[in-house]
């Protein structure tokens, strides 16, 4: 994979050992699901910020603690805590502590204080063409063929990898080509108000039907 004399910089620790850890795990994501280079991005969403063990408490942690912040705006997916009503959660306390802790270490990377599923109702929105880096399933449909902004599926860690870096792999639904429809649907739609049950069980079945092709 090529990368460019700035990646490299901070693959070698220029931008400091945070950056380059992130850069050496994108590089290596990269390299796995074949892209041929990295590409800006403007924007990325976290879906990490959700407590699931001591592993991503720990990754998040390490990053800030090697003085690490995002390059782009960010914004952060639902926590495993209200803030806002903490004696709503009924979580165990074990668990309570270290859910707040990464809450609070992606805020210290320079992500916003967003917590929601649904970035593309902030200020954060993305416009069309844009490069983005998104986790959260529902979001990156949003951003891809509502808005027609540009994003994979990112997971936990790889995601947070981007918004260290300011940079995606060239790769899937970031290049033209793997954007085209593949595959044609005609609805018709009944007369009067559909019901949103109606959208939900569409989707469900154009997703059965395209696999991985795009409709």
């Amino acid at each position: 994979m090529e990368l460019t004399a700035q990646d490299r910089a901070m693959l070698d620790g220029e931008q400091g050992p945070s950056a380059a850890a992130a850069m050496k795990i994108l590089a290596a994501f990269s390299n796995a699901v074949g892209a041929g280079s990295l590409l800006d991005i403007t924007g990325a969403h976290i879906d990490g910020c959700l407590y699931h063990g001591k592993a991503g408490l720990d990754f998040v942690e390490r990053l800030v603690e090697g003085g690490g912040r995002v390059q782009v705006p960010t914004t952060l997916n639902v926590g495993s805590f209200d803030l806002i009503h903490p004696g709503m959660v009924k979580m165990p306390l074990a668990e309570e502590v270290p859910a707040r802790r990464l809450m609070k270490a992606h805020l210290e990377l320079g992500c916003q204080a967003t917590f929601t599923c649904a970035p593309y109702q902030t200020r954060f929105r993305p416009s069309f063409g844009q490069q983005i880096a998104w986790g959260e399933s529902n979001a990156i449909v949003f951003a891809n063929s509502v808005i027609g902004a540009r994003t994979n599926r990112y997971g936990d860690f790889i995601d947070l990898c981007c918004a260290m870096t300011g940079r995606a792999p060239a790769w899937g639904l970031h290049l033209s080509e793997n954007r085209r429809g593949r595959i044609l649907f005609e609805l018709d739609v009944p007369d009067g108000e559909p019901s949103d049950s109606l959208f939900v069980g569409v989707g469900l079945l154009i997703g059965q039907a395209s696999g991985d092709r795009v409709p």
